[in-house]
């Protein structure tokens, strides 16, 4: 990512600052913290960064709604790509990933029959936060007071009902 970005342009809201973030996904139905960690530039609606997991290195790019709240992220890592779509509040960006599949030649019952059936692997939740400050920032790092209750609402609410 581009670290040399010019500050006027970077977002105003405070939610949504410019820097380090820190983070997990989940799997689908597993409370099992997959940590991560990104440096993201937020300007104008567009969002981009990159960061690392337990996968691999990977980059971001995205859009974001103020008005909603609302924003939609692409994880791309060097095999393959991962759309996250949240909800931005006081406690950072929060929702649910999946493993993008291009669907569009299989019938629609084969397409649900291999969603059902692979599900725990190709989506899930994740919960990120803006890092206090850049020198504090270790990879992977974790609060345990910044477990996800939005994460926890939102496994009751959507993924019981997958």
């Amino acid at each position: 990512m581009n670290t040399h970005f010019n500050q006027e342009e970077s977002e105003s809201n405070p939610y949504l600052p410019s820097g380090w973030w820190d983070g997990f996904y989940c799997y689908d139905q597993s409370p099992r913290q997959h940590k991560m960690s990104s440096e993201l530039f937020f300007s104008r609606g567009r969002v981009t960064g990159s960061g690392s997991d337990d996968v691999s290195p990977f980059e971001w790019n995205g859009h974001y709604n103020l008005e909603e709240y609302k924003i939609k992220l692409s994880k791309e890592y060097a095999t393959h790509t991962v759309k996250y779509r949240g909800d931005i509040d006081e406690n950072g960006i929060w929702g649910t990933w999946e493993i993008v599949q291009d669907y569009s030649k299989y019938p629609q019952h084969i397409v649900a029959a291999y969603r059902e059936a692979f599900k725990k692997e190709i989506i899930g939740g994740f919960h990120i936060w803006p890092t206090p400050t850049h020198s504090e920032h270790n990879e992977y790092s974790l609060s345990e007071a910044n477990e996800s209750e939005k994460l926890k609402e939102l496994f009751i609410e959507i993924f019981s009902e997958i």
